[in-house]
């Protein structure tokens, strides 16, 4: 499914036709009396941009970062290299092979891309890509994973290295694929939404005993504690941190898991486990957290027992000053 909200689909309307925002929802409103309300005003949306000739998931040229949407394939990029990681080798199941990732940018954003194909990969093994090399991609596809969109190059994709007369300016920007809510906007269900804002409380980590192997949580069988799944094995303490954050319109609590925790406090788990017996040492960790500004990405849960919405992190997003004033102006 393309992952493409309502308001980019008018946004992308506006830019091609020259048209005001109330002209457009007045034509989807149209739409969707004379569909009786029988679909959503995202589809809506995308029946008046298609009778309006705006090709809203158009792919046979040249796609900007900011473009990207999840689920696209056959995508074609023209941008610089940011950043080259290492490459990992990998074994999963009875397949082995290699991978490597590198940070892409042009001048709208920056999104990471992932070689799969042993003939990309050789090429960043040989230093052909390296930081600032311009890219022509063709025939990718667009994943989203952990609230980030992500370009991945099977063995059909194709490259061309530094292609002449070409320059490329990047702006750097990640490119989220996550839908930027008010606290006071979110609903029960909303998945993959992120919310601007700052840390005004926080509760000492808690950690429960789970798989090594699975990440499940172990049961207590007799003395011991065993797995579903892997029965009787080492347990591995996992941290669970909870924080309320603000944005102005609301305040929700926020509650996050292994390494999102370790984000969320800015510690890894062995510097929780010691803020877990030591009072004090928690009590500055707190008082260091308080007024932190960050973009939490993740899906609202009901919490019946309170009655309140809650937030299950799945991203922690650093902000600064500067750009939470921008962040909170694009939401807004």
């Amino acid at each position: 499914m393309f992952n493409l909200s309502y308001k980019e689909i008018i946004s992308r309307i506006q830019e091609e036709k020259q048209l005001s925002e109330e002209e457009i929802q007045l034509k989807i409103k149209e739409k969707l009396v004379q569909l009786s309300d029988l679909i959503s005003k995202e589809g809506a949306a995308h029946i008046v941009a298609n009778e309006l000739g705006v090709k809203i998931l158009d792919v046979s040229k040249e796609v900007k970062i900011n473009r990207l949407l999840t689920g696209m394939n056959g995508v074609s990029l023209l941008g610089k290299v940011v950043q080259v990681n290492d490459v990992v080798n990998f074994k999963k199941n009875d397949r082995e092979g290699k991978v490597v990732s590198i940070l892409f940018g042009d001048d709208t954003g920056v999104v990471r891309v992932v070689f799969w194909d042993t003939n990309h990969i050789k090429d960043v093994e040989d230093g052909k890509i390296k930081e600032d090399t311009i890219l022509k991609i063709t025939n990718a596809y667009v994943k989203s994973n952990n609230a980030y969109k992500e370009v991945h190059l099977g063995n059909r994709a194709e490259l061309e290295l530094n292609p002449s007369g070409v320059e490329v300016e990047v702006k750097n920007e990640r490119s989220y694929d996550f839908e930027k809510k008010k606290i006071s906007e979110l609903q029960m269900g909303d998945v993959g939404v992120g919310v601007v804002g700052t840390i005004v409380q926080v509760f000492e980590p808690r950690f429960y005993e789970a798989c090594p192997r699975c990440g499940k949580k172990l049961e207590a069988v007799g003395d011991s504690a065993s797995c579903k799944e892997h029965g009787k094995v080492e347990q591995e303490l996992v941290p669970i941190v909870n924080v309320f954050i603000d944005d102005g319109s609301e305040n929700i609590r926020a509650v996050a898991f292994r390494n999102h925790a370790e984000s969320l406090l800015n510690l890894n788990k062995d510097e929780l486990l010691k803020a877990r017996d030591n009072l004090e040492e928690f009590n500055k960790i707190r008082d260091g957290l308080l007024g932190r500004q960050l973009i939490l990405v993740g899906r609202v849960i009901r919490n019946e027992f309170f009655d309140r919405n809650e937030m299950m992190v799945q991203r922690v997003i650093d902000v600064n000053p500067d750009e939470l004033v921008k962040e909170v102006e694009k939401v807004s």
